[in-house]
């Protein structure tokens, strides 16, 4: 083999294990920053479903941060799967099931995510899943 050849061959292996391990940084990098986001709503969702603050509040404090939105509350089962369905498919019976033993249902759009809320009798926030696309 000439040293021309050797050195186009160990170029393109240096190419080649390096496109490797940036791909790999860039979708470990990826997974974190998903991981991360997702543990910071559920984290927040979860220290507000501990106080049971009333719809009023909820609704209030969520619409109160720039750009998050209410989702219209599907007016049946059907609309309420269809709905969960568009942001993660996997989590379409537990949303369902929740929905079930609950009065109330509330859904917010948060930057990326889905806030589905649950409240009872009182209008006090109960339970939730967090959806993700």
């Amino acid at each position: 083999m000439s040293d021309r050849r050797k050195a186009l061959v160990i170029a393109a292996g240096s190419l080649g294990g390096t496109a490797l391990l940036v791909g790999l940084v860039l979708s470990l990098g990826g997974w974190a920053y998903q991981h991360r986001r997702s543990s910071l709503h559920d984290g927040r969702l979860r220290r507000l479903v501990a106080e049971h603050p009333s719809e009023d509040r909820v609704s209030r404090g969520v619409l109160a941060e720039p750009g998050n939105w209410p989702i219209a509350t599907p007016a049946s089962e059907v609309e309420l799967r269809r709905l969960v369905a568009e942001w993660s498919p996997a989590r379409v019976d537990e949303v369902v099931a929740k929905s079930r033993k609950w009065k109330r249902v509330r859904v917010f759009g948060v930057r990326d995510v889905a806030y589905v809320l649950y409240f009872d009798d009182d209008g006090l926030l109960r339970d939730y899943v967090l959806l993700s696309r």
